[in-house]
């Protein structure tokens, strides 16, 4: 089952992590500790009797914390009785850091072909082994890695969590990239600033001489107006890649370059903003084309928020060339046409459709507004609609500051055409309510 001693330690710590998910999960007093430590007749445990203990409580929590313990069967009933599959696989490990090494090399190069040559070596490494303990976390931190890059997906919520606390288990350049891809997640999917805080200040920590985090710890700083760490950290890693000539790193890098620059200083930055677009055309592969997607939105929103809607304009048609799924935010695009007087009724908005016809989520509402908008609802209709299924669902769910200053200048343009201004007040009395 066990290599060395740290695969002993870290096995202790899993049991840990697994055991209190499924006790907090399911409230089952099976994973409590005072039941965890009993043998049953499912899981004996040499010839101790039924439902007395195999060792002690404080035994258990030594095994947990990480110290070694001696009898290996002792980590095995645990494991067990976790309900996971136990096995030793000779020689997996040693491969691990061999993949491991190779994996960094090929992700900090952005080497889409080689990501799928190992992709293969991995596949053939786990075929039997991922299914079993230790070596399923790693196989599956793996896989999440190789989604992210040649694929551009990320994990789903409950397998984040999960993986940014059983990381321990990989190499500390596997770590990093994992940390890469979480703090994507959960800063820019799931907008989680608690996980995104931590993962920031643990790739900060590390210390091995890469830039690849770079572009993470850059938009935690921008997000916490720290413009002139972000800078500096920006330029070590624009040095870096230049070097490495990774061009997928330095389209990122000199979008938040100029984001740094355009949020501090409103510099002429439009060179940085074409410069890191320019690099991802150049890319290949779904995440670089997801990327240059997003920051044709994101160049576009920072020209629409200085009410430059010309330029905003120009960067807003190339991401709705993408044929993009709805999003609040594409309410700002809609905007940024109106203020420039030019149709909304065409074939550019009316391609745009929710990722699920049957969602039932906030989004929907707000695809019923731009629904209404682009079939040119009239004005009473827009208005009721803001007072009623909007301002229920700014007070009940969704608060965002760029949406609601969205609906409050969508109504104090209507009320000029259906009189009724004193739903303005109306609106603007729910910022004292708190969402549950």
């Amino acid at each position: 089952m066990f290599a060395n001693n740290k695969m002993r330690e870290n096995s202790g710590r899993l049991i840990k992590i697994y055991r209190e998910r499924m006790h907090q999960g399911s409230k089952d007093k099976r994973f409590s500790c005072n039941e965890f430590i009993l043998a049953t007749r499912e899981h004996p445990f040499y010839e101790v009797v039924e439902g007395e203990p195999v060792c002690s409580r404080a035994t258990l929590n030594r095994l947990e914390r990480g110290q070694i313990i001696k009898d290996d069967e002792l980590y095995v009933f645990f494991i067990e009785k976790l309900g996971f599959k136990v096995d030793d696989f000779p020689g997996v490990m040693s491969q691990v850091e061999l993949i491991s090494a190779e994996l960094f090399e090929a992700v900090e190069l952005y080497d889409i072909r080689k990501i799928k040559e190992i992709d293969n070596k991995i596949e053939t490494l786990f075929t039997k082994a991922k299914s079993y303990f230790y070596y399923s976390d790693i196989y599956e931190a793996f896989k999440i890695i190789i989604q992210y890059y040649l694929f551009a997906e990320y994990p789903n919520s409950v397998t984040a969590e999960r993986m940014y606390y059983t990381s321990f288990l990989l190499s500390s350049k596997i770590d990093k990239i994992l940390k890469n891809i979480l703090f994507d997640y959960f800063f820019f999917r799931e907008m989680n600033m608690s996980y995104s805080e931590k993962i920031s200040e643990q790739l900060i920590s590390y210390k091995n001489g890469s830039q690849i985090s770079t572009i993470y710890i850059v938009f935690w700083l921008i997000y916490k107006e720290r413009l002139l760490d972000a800078l500096r950290y920006t330029e070590l890693g624009i040095i870096y890649f230049t070097q490495l000539n990774s061009i997928y790193y330095l389209g990122i890098l000199y979008y938040t370059k100029a984001l740094a620059l355009h949020t501090g200083n409103k510099d002429n930055v439009k060179n940085y903003f074409d410069r890191s677009i320019e690099y991802l055309s150049k890319c290949g592969g779904r995440l670089a084309e997801k990327k240059l997607k997003e920051n044709y939105f994101n160049v576009g929103y920072h020209y629409y928020y200085d009410k430059d809607y010309l330029l905003a304009k120009e960067y807003f048609e190339k991401f709705l060339s993408y044929k993009p799924k709805f999003t609040a935010h594409i309410l700002h695009v809609l905007e940024c046409f109106e203020e420039l007087n030019l149709p909304t009724d065409t074939a550019l908005f009316k391609q745009i459709h929710l990722e699920d016809p049957n969602d039932n989520s906030t989004c929907k509402i707000f695809y019923e507004y731009f629904s209404m908008k682009i079939n040119n609802a009239s004005a009473k209709e827009l208005q009721n609609f803001i007072m009623t299924d909007i301002h229920r669902l700014l007070i009940n769910q969704y608060r965002s500051e760029s949406i609601l200053s969205y609906f409050k200048s969508e109504l104090s343009k209507l009320v000029k055409i259906t009189k009724k201004y004193k739903d303005i007040d109306s609106f603007n009395d729910f910022t004292s309510h708190k969402i549950a």
